[in-house]
């Protein structure tokens, strides 16, 4: 049978489920299931299977008591159906931290949940960039006093850990070198992780103008009124600004530091046209 623990998107889950039944229950169709479940349109799941319509809360109990789940699988399946349609990035990772601790009592390893803890976490990103410096030998307790802000041995060692099995790092003749290993996930779980990074280190940014001497770091802004064909070429630039500085950054063989740029271009008024004044 299908596993639901092995799926994040519910759809997904519905689909792989109601193929799988039909090879084995021949009275199991769309019209069957929708009777079971006390609807009023027979294909309303299979609308829901193609995203033109959402479950609610009541119709995710009848439908795990229909598939016959196990109280743990319940709840997993709800909080499935919670981040597919949350609003909110917040909401979206509360509901799949959540699901990541369903998979791990259950030993389902999945590189969403990996890179998901990757992202999570600030100074995963920086401990990748700063343990290749051979002179750390790969230290816990040396690293965790060099970040800024600093944290634990602990944190470092998981965090070495979770790098070693995404493959971003791999240990050669007793040093830790990085790897060009790309992880690749489906584009909702990506979505979360990255906006909860950039949310991390944004607040980073923020804290840095009181924790860091100001000849140490760049922060400036620019407030510009702008039309959208123009801000489209903003964004270009920036893009091939960026990967100069990767550039650089890949040449530059004697690393002392690990810095972080962010870019961030947001609207702070509303568009609007003259003749709708």
């Amino acid at each position: 049978m299908v596993n639901v623990f092995e799926y994040t998107d519910y759809r997904e889950y519905l689909k792989a489920y109601f193929e799988d039944r039909k090879k084995t229950d021949g009275k199991f169709s769309h019209r069957w299931l929708a009777r079971r479940l006390d609807l009023s349109t027979s294909n309303f799941i299979m609308l829901v299977m193609q995203g033109k319509r959402n479950l609610n809360a009541g119709l995710c109990l009848k439908i795990s008591e229909v598939f016959k789940h196990s109280v743990k699988e319940t709840a997993y399946f709800e909080n499935m159906v919670h981040f597919e349609q949350a609003k909110s990035p917040k909401e979206k990772a509360l509901y799949f931290s959540r699901m990541a601790d369903f998979r791990k009592n259950f030993k389902i390893d999945r590189i969403e949940d990996r890179q998901y803890e990757y992202y999570t976490n600030w100074y995963n990103p920086v401990i990748r960039e700063i343990i290749i410096n051979p002179a750390l030998n790969g230290s816990p307790e040396t690293i965790s006093k060099l970040l800024q802000p600093a944290i634990t041995p602990t944190q470092v060692k998981r965090s070495i850990e979770l790098l070693l099995k995404l493959g971003l790092i791999k240990k050669q003749n007793n040093r830790f070198i990085q790897t060009s290993s790309l992880i690749s996930t489906g584009p909702e779980v990506n979505s979360v992780a990255v906006v909860n990074f950039h949310r991390a280190m944004g607040n980073l940014a923020v804290e840095a103008l009181d924790r860091i001497p100001k000849e140490e770091r760049n922060i400036t802004a620019s407030t510009i009124y702008i039309s959208v064909s123009t801000f489209e070429t903003l964004k270009k630039k920036i893009e091939d600004f960026r990967k100069e500085l990767l550039a650089m950054a890949d040449s530059d063989k004697q690393g002392e530091r690990v810095y972080q740029i962010n870019f961030q271009v947001f609207p702070v008024s509303k568009a609007y046209k003259s003749k709708e004044l």
